[in-house]
């Protein structure tokens, strides 16, 4: 549990580790810079918390990777500091882990805290989906996460501070492992205004290309500057329902499922699902068209890729348009 000015939160965080019912741990608190973490932590009386002192924040690639380091178990699990685990997430998780060798990384649906209105993240669970989907962006919540140590020792894999670290380190672990997520809501993400991905913004959307680039390179296509900006919407989930725009997505989605079919970069036929679930989202963005997305969306191959409840939404969302 990395700590950087998130001391307003950390007590929920601690608490929510020592009462899972899963009790063979040990939580490593590893303070950032944080001048009040001693405090909060001389308030436990828990053999199970080991404290780590920053004395200057050194960021939080560092800090977790230190976690890595200074972890002598078989399996590692990620909280930060302002989010909340289930009380039977890490029993769970190691059921799952314990039951399924193939599987290296193991994270779990999740629900935001701290706003009003709160949003259910349902993130994949079938693994040749879950690397397909990496090219666009990142299905792992990393308070969610556990993992084999071993991967990575093995494949001397560790945090970027270069990049967006979670997301590039799960792609880069997805080439040599199995990755799943449990389809029940047992990490709680928090939203606020102090959240390192809303104040490295730009910073971030560039590391994120960096990542999506080098995936986009492995199926050896050459992009177009046009083509890097819908790929970039599309990973983004930023569509903008333009008859343009959907023309535009549906190339590129094509054109990634004609690399794959000759290159076998990921495994078929999980990938082009990974192509339809974003050609529908594409879509249902532009029902304000009318029936000419619902002409679009049906007549492309890969409409035959999606369940039949999509088809049934196009079409009715075209339908009360008209």
């Amino acid at each position: 549990m990395p700590v950087h000015n998130a001391e307003k939160y950390l007590k929920d965080a601690i608490d929510s580790i020592l009462n899972q019912t899963y009790t063979n741990f040990e939580l490593i608190l590893i303070s950032d810079g944080s001048s009040k973490i001693k405090t909060i932590i001389e308030s436990y009386n828990d053999p199970r918390i080991r404290l780590l002192d920053n004395k200057e924040n050194t960021g939080l690639a560092k800090v977790r990777n230190l976690g890595i380091r200074e972890a002598k178990t078989e399996y590692i699990a990620w909280l930060d500091a302002d989010d909340i685990s289930h009380p039977h997430r890490l029993e769970k998780q190691v059921k799952l882990l314990d039951n399924h060798p193939e599987i290296g990384i193991c994270g779990t649906w999740v629900k935001t805290i701290g706003t009003e209105i709160s949003h259910k993240w349902r993130y994949p669970t079938n693994p040749e989906f879950i690397r397909g989907r990496m090219l666009f962006d990142n299905p792992l919540a990393t308070s969610s996460v556990m993992l084999r140590k071993r991967i990575l020792s093995e494949q001397n894999q560790y945090f970027d501070i270069n990049y967006a670290e979670d997301y590039d380190l799960w792609e880069r672990l997805s080439c040599c492992c199995k990755i799943t997520n449990i389809p029940k809501i047992l990490t709680f993400y928090r939203l606020h205004e102090n959240q390192t991905s809303k104040t490295n913004i730009c910073q971030l959307r560039s590391s994120v290309w960096n990542i999506r680039e080098r995936q986009i390179k492995k199926l050896n296509i050459l992009y177009s500057d046009s083509e890097k900006q819908v790929h970039q919407k599309i990973g983004d989930w930023r569509f903008d329902g333009s008859k343009d725009f959907v023309s535009l997505a549906h190339a590129w989605l094509l054109k990634l499922q004609k690399a794959n079919s000759e290159i076998h970069v990921y495994t078929e036929p999980a990938f082009t699902h990974v192509l339809a679930e974003r050609w529908f989202f594409v879509c249902r963005a532009a029902t304000g068209l009318g029936f000419i997305t619902w002409l679009m969306y049906w007549n492309s191959p890969l409409r035959k890729y999606n369940e039949y409840y999509k088809h049934i939404y196009i079409f009715t969302k075209c339908f009360l348009k008209r």
